[in-house]
């Protein structure tokens, strides 16, 4: 379909016709100028994403990103993954509070390690008394097994006391060195000495007599 367009006529080159406008016929090509017109303030298409995507520059940064998520990148992860859980471990070992994991090396921990290595605890003595049960049960005798069941239940006992008077007396320690810390070291304390002394970890450093 064609599109009218108003054009001005010059009046020196026809007098008759004056101030009078001449229609002319538009065609798609002056249409398709128009529109060209009309969107010139974008001056481009608006990209797809796939496009946008491999427009993107692939400098230093997109090389380090395709070395850290590929074999070479994960492999090197596990490594120093590997290397720091073995500096751990020998920390743990040793007992030396400044290589050993961030959670451990907490002042209400160590406080409360040292408390527990200082102290004489129920619980190695309850392992024992577990092992005698065991045994007990597998001893072909109604006494031997009733004395070990008794025995069992004496040693569950002590260990609830010992625990809850452990968890009282190391939360006041701390609480008195560490007023507003809210790091809980009760259950903390109680699975620590349950554990005879060599099995502990991190290793005690300090001996029974609190040096």
């Amino acid at each position: 379909m064609a599109l009218l367009k108003k054009r001005k006529t010059d009046p020196a080159a026809d007098p008759a016709s004056g101030a009078a406008a001449d229609l002319v016929e538009v065609g798609p090509a002056d249409a398709t100028a128009g529109n060209a017109r009309v969107t010139a303030g974008k001056g481009r298409p608006t990209p797809t994403r796939a496009q946008a995507r491999a427009a993107r520059p692939r400098g230093a940064t997109g090389a380090g990103r395709t070395t850290a998520t590929g074999k070479e990148g994960r492999r090197q992860q596990r490594s120093e993954r590997r290397e720091q859980s073995q500096q751990y471990r020998a920390a743990m070992l040793s007992g030396d509070i400044s290589r050993l994991p961030p959670r451990e090396r907490a002042p209400e921990r160590v406080i409360a390690r040292d408390f527990v290595d200082t102290r004489l605890n129920v619980g190695p003595v309850f392992l024992l008394i577990a092992a005698v049960y065991f045994v007990g049960g597998l001893v072909p005798n109604d006494y031997v097994r009733l004395s070990a069941t008794y025995l069992m239940l004496v040693g569950i006992v002590a260990v609830v006391v010992d625990s809850f008077v452990l968890g009282r007396q190391v939360t006041r320690l701390v609480a008195e060195k560490h007023p507003d810390s809210g790091v809980r070291v009760r259950a903390y304390s109680a699975q620590r000495a349950l554990l005879p002394r060599r099995w502990r970890m991190p290793r005690p450093r300090v001996s029974r007599s609190g040096r």
